[in-house]
């Protein structure tokens, strides 16, 4: 009895380290491919940006809207920059921190683009 016991034991302890190591692996190929998507993502914002200005300037855009399209690939730029400079852990948590320096908003929020993700996905008939 004791000798299948140990050999169960062993078993179910190699088992757990196996998935402790697929775990890890896993935890690995996730976080790079976010950290892929984030390496991305700022340098499609910052293309963004640069092609606001250029389409503002060949379109002879009055100055307003010059100024206003300036605005918003400056508003691109900073959200690129954010990307950029931060990993996808220092990411999270600043999430972490600004949700517990404001729950309701940040519930308040989440309800929001829930509401209207739903409403998107919505199938009228």
């Amino acid at each position: 009895m004791t000798d299948s016991t140990n050999g169960v034991g062993e078993t179910l302890a190699d088992a757990a380290q196996d998935v402790a190591a697929k775990s890890r692996e896993l935890g690995r190929e996730l976080r790079q491919r976010a950290n892929d998507v984030r390496k991305e993502a700022a340098k499609q914002l910052f293309a963004a940006a640069e092609t606001i200005r250029k389409e503002a300037r060949e379109a002879g855009a009055a100055g307003d809207v010059k100024q206003g399209a300036d605005e918003i690939a400056k508003g691109l730029e900073k959200a690129a920059a954010f990307l950029r400079d931060r990993s996808v852990e220092q990411m999270g948590d600043e999430a972490v921190r600004v949700v517990r320096k404001n729950p309701m908003r940040a519930v308040i929020v989440a309800f929001i683009v829930g509401l209207i993700i739903g409403l998107l996905l919505r199938e009228d008939k």
